[in-house]
């Protein structure tokens, strides 16, 4: 009688596990992070509801000293935001034109703040040459 091992599936990445990726990699960047609680949330001694941020809003606000702020929402791999989501998303980045940053790994993280990052250095040295 022979005795096989069966090859457990990898683990998969949680939305918690992307968070926290994600999050490692905006501070060692330098950027402060900042929590938003969305929709209605019981207070600590349970009477009385309080209402955070809209429904739909994203998960993080982030700040940097040299760079734009902007706003994460952290999906788990492969999600898409919810119909709430997009709408609060549209209208954050038409209404008060400030970047939404969508992220489902810290790949995709990297890839967009070097864009953002990018976009920010060409901006004030395009406002330097201007000056002169």
């Amino acid at each position: 009688m022979s005795f096989r091992l069966k090859h457990p599936r990898p683990p998969r990445a949680t939305e918690n596990d992307i968070e926290r990726g994600c999050l490692d990699y905006l501070r060692l960047r330098g950027y402060w992070v900042t929590r938003v609680h969305a929709g209605t949330l019981k207070s600590a001694d349970g009477l009385r509801w309080i209402k955070a941020a809209d429904k739909g809003t994203p998960d993080y606000t982030l700040t940097h000293e040299f760079y734009p702020g902007f706003l994460m929402e952290v999906k788990r791999p492969g999600a898409s935001p919810t119909p709430d989501q997009e709408r609060k998303i549209r209208e954050i980045t038409v209404c008060y034109r400030l970047a939404v940053a969508v992220i489902d790994s810290v790949e995709d993280l990297t890839v967009w703040l070097a864009d953002h990052e990018l976009r920010a250095k060409r901006y004030w040295a395009k406002l330097r040459s201007n000056e002169k």
